[in-house]
């Protein structure tokens, strides 16, 4: 077997209303797009989010921001959705789909989620992608939905499938963890959007199998324009170690670096839980990334963000929201104290002078 090789140097990279800077979000969303005040941080204490709120079950979130609402999408069956006027105090208000898209019944036996949604407005429309895959396998799948708003009392509200994008099948009969096409080995989940500076769209997405790759995709369908053995490899593990799992990448680029975060380790184990969030960076999109030692993201490298936060372990998932010039974690963890409950997550990221991110937590 085969896996894709490193890529060439590409362009510079911005990723509308959910990330980078506040300048990129008012260029992504165009002129319709309002920006109410970001919240006042907190001095770098840890999470804001009001605990009393509908903060929970909320896992994988990915934010975007239109009007004065700002917009939590969560891994669920059908793709829950929550609001907020200050992204503090949340109400769930929805769910993405009535029912699964065909595309999910048609390619998954017996699936049960939506998951990991991340969305962006790209264009004149906001695209969400997600993904669904059979539990303790890497038989998944990816597609995308668009919409023209994300207010569901908008008239014009209807959320669009794209149907199938990607697809990880078995290599081999009655192996479901050895997954790919042909002779490439992936995991067609955790997908991440994100556009250049001419307006390209890029595809960065992967768990495990292969590790987390990025593709070119096209700008009107949305859909990879490479074969699997093109796809460029940003990061991965080695599959023999105890707990392999790699996975949740996301990508902005902020003073010249691209900065990988992503997830290192199993989730939902319970007490034995060791999710948590890690950041590499690269002068190029394609890599390669390594961490504030110089250690490659190929092997094993990854500077750890946060790992828990009192009775919050397992922190995975990230998402990156900047506006008014405050950088925001976005992730999920679990609580200790009541059931290993997954739990909405957001944090200041503060920067060092010598470029490199840290996560405000109140454990010091």
């Amino acid at each position: 077997m085969t896996l894709p090789g490193t890529g060439t140097e590409l362009s510079t990279i911005a990723r509308g209303t959910a990330v980078v800077v506040a300048t990129m979000f008012l260029i992504s969303c165009g002129d319709d797009a309002t920006v109410a005040t970001t919240p006042e941080p907190d001095a770098c204490s840890g999470n804001i989010v009001d605990r009393s709120s509908e903060v929970t079950p909320i896992h994988d979130p990915a934010i975007a921001k239109e009007g004065d609402t700002y917009y939590i999408y969560s891994s669920s069956p059908l793709a829950s959705f929550y609001t907020s006027p200050d992204m503090r105090t949340w109400t769930r208000a929805g769910q993405v789909f009535d029912q699964f898209p065909p595309w999910v019944t048609e390619v998954l036996p017996n699936p049960d989620h939506i998951g990991a949604p991340d969305i962006v407005f790209y264009r004149d429309r906001w695209v969400m992608y997600y993904q669904s895959h059979i539990g303790g396998t890497c038989n998944a799948g990816m597609a995308y939905a668009t919409n023209v708003t994300l207010d569901p009392t908008d008239p014009r509200y209807q959320w669009v499938d794209s149907g199938l994008v990607l697809r990880s099948t078995p290599l081999f009969e009655n192996l479901d963890l050895i997954c790919g096409v042909d002779d490439v080995w992936y995991n067609a989940i955790d997908p991440h959007l994100f556009v250049d500076d001419d307006g390209r769209p890029w595809l960065v997405f992967g768990s495990t199998l292969g590790g987390l790759f990025l593709v070119e995709i096209d700008p009107v369908t949305l859909r990879p324009t490479q074969h699997p053995r093109d796809f460029v490899i940003l990061a991965a593990r080695d599959l023999l170690q105890e707990d392999p799992i790699i996975e949740a990448p996301y990508i902005i680029r902020r003073d010249g670096y691209y900065y990988l975060f992503l997830s290192h380790n199993s989730c939902c184990q319970g007490a034995e839980t060791k999710y948590k969030i890690l950041v590499g960076r690269s002068k190029n999109l394609a890599g390669p990334y390594v961490d504030r030692d110089g250690v490659s993201l190929l092997e094993e490298g990854g500077t750890v963000l946060i790992e828990r936060e009192g009775s919050l372990i397992g922190t995975g998932h990230a998402d990156v929201y900047s506006e008014d010039g405050t950088d925001w974690l976005v992730h999920h963890a679990y609580d200790a104290e009541n059931g290993y409950e997954p739990v909405l997550n957001i944090r200041q990221l503060v920067w060092a002078d010598d470029g490199w991110p840290a996560a405000c937590n109140a454990d010091g």
